[in-house]
């Protein structure tokens, strides 16, 4: 692992990932699951579970300003499971997209949680979400990317 690296855990039995931004002193800036943007140390980040570097495809900003991006949001309280989550967090570090692909993969897909979730919200609605992920558009109207 090395500075500005997008690291990922598992959490929940392998439910889902937890996702940060290594800052390459021992630390790693993320969205502690719904409050804030932390910067803990790795191994409590972990919690005992191994931690991976996410790979990207596409083209990646310059160590320097994903640990810019990283940093000045530091503290920040804006968690949303859908628009904001600590993954969206560490692809845009990383890119300067927000984005969460466990997030699009539940919405695109017709797997038990979407269907799940699509007992809880009516169609349109979630018809609606995706339109707006796959556009790359927040609630308020706003662009993600």
């Amino acid at each position: 692992m090395a500075a500005a690296d997008h690291l990922q855990v598992p959490r929940q039995h392998g439910l889902f990932n937890h996702h940060g931004i290594d800052l390459g002193d021992g630390t790693v800036a993320h969205y502690l699951e719904g409050r804030e943007i932390l910067r803990s140390p790795t191994a409590e980040f972990s919690r005992g579970e191994a931690v991976s570097v996410v790979s990207y495809s596409e083209p990646c900003s310059p160590t320097g300003v994903t640990l810019r991006r990283a940093m000045g949001r530091l503290g920040e309280q804006n968690y949303n499971l859908l628009f904001n989550n600590c993954e969206h967090f560490a692809h845009w570090c990383k890119t300067g997209r927000h984005r969460s692909s466990q997030v699009e993969n539940l919405l695109h897909t017709g797997s038990l949680g979407a269907l799940a979730f699509g007992q809880f919200m009516p169609a349109a609605l979630l018809t609606a979400v995706r339109m707006l992920l796959r556009n790359g558009i927040s609630l308020d109207g706003q662009r993600l990317d």
